[in-house]
């Protein structure tokens, strides 16, 4: 029987002391994981929108519209407070584990990942990376438009990111001197993902430390109020124990 070759160890990757490029890797790594799901969100009311261009109704449509730009603002802000709930855990893990090091010597462990810590800025920039394609689909058909290219693109736009080039597109149609608006202008609209995005990111750790705070306040009010019922009872038991004294020596008299 032949002997097996011993097998490589695993090489364990220490993600919780990253050099500078490592963290930056995966930091970017993160952000466009996390921005995949909003960005999906958008993308799918980006394709009911186009389907409710069809009704001939202006202001049904328009209506419509709106509700379809409302639910993937509201599906981005709530995913968003989701992940910056889940990044202050990991934060305070981290900060945690750091102090540990430098006060006790205790190594970190390594699967513990500093790039899905906490930080305040990092809800801008997923949702900077969200409105990535508004503004690449923005520039090229704003730089195409009028052309055959440029028709193709916009058609693209509505699909990829219809709550950008849509209420343009109605301002076009609808608004009397608007009809040559560019469509530069759908540029712009990027700072909604960003602005929702960073917001309820804070929002979500904000949330996180409110809810620690409170349940420390209501853990130490516990434990204040054990401690006085308990000195309550130790005074009871050497108030009723002095007067036993008192009792014995007037008895003594």
């Amino acid at each position: 029987m032949l002997n097996e070759a011993p097998k490589k160890p695993k090489k364990v990757v220490d993600y919780a002391h990253p050099n500078a490029w490592q963290l930056f890797w995966r930091i970017q790594k993160e952000s466009w994981r996390r921005m995949l799901t909003p960005a999906l969100m958008y993308f799918f009311m980006s394709l009911m929108m186009l389907a409710v261009q069809v009704i001939e109704i202006v202001w049904l449509q328009i209506v419509l519209g709106i509700a379809c730009i409302a639910g993937g603002i509201f599906f981005n802000a709530h995913l968003m407070f989701h992940f910056g709930d889940a990044h202050y855990d990991t934060f305070l893990s981290g900060r945690l584990y750091r102090k540990r090091e430098q006060e006790e010597g205790i190594f970190t462990a390594p699967d513990h990942h500093v790039e899905k810590e906490y930080r305040p800025w990092k809800g801008f920039f997923i949702g900077f990376l969200i409105g990535l394609p508004v503004i690449i689909l923005g520039i090229l058909s704003g730089a195409l438009e009028g052309t055959t290219a440029g028709n193709a693109m916009l058609w693209a736009f509505a699909m990829l990111a219809g709550c950008a080039i849509v209420p343009i597109t109605w301002l076009r149609n609808y608004v009397s001197g608007l009809a040559g608006l560019s469509y530069f202008w759908t540029i712009p609209t990027v700072i909604v993902p960003i602005v929702v995005s960073g917001v309820f990111y804070m929002l979500g750790a904000w949330n996180n430390q409110r809810k620690r705070t409170r349940r420390e306040e209501r853990e130490a009010a516990i434990k204040a109020a054990a401690e006085a019922a308990r000195e309550e009872r130790l005074h009871h038991v050497q108030t009723e124990e002095q007067r036993k004294k008192t009792l014995q020596s007037k008895k003594k008299r």
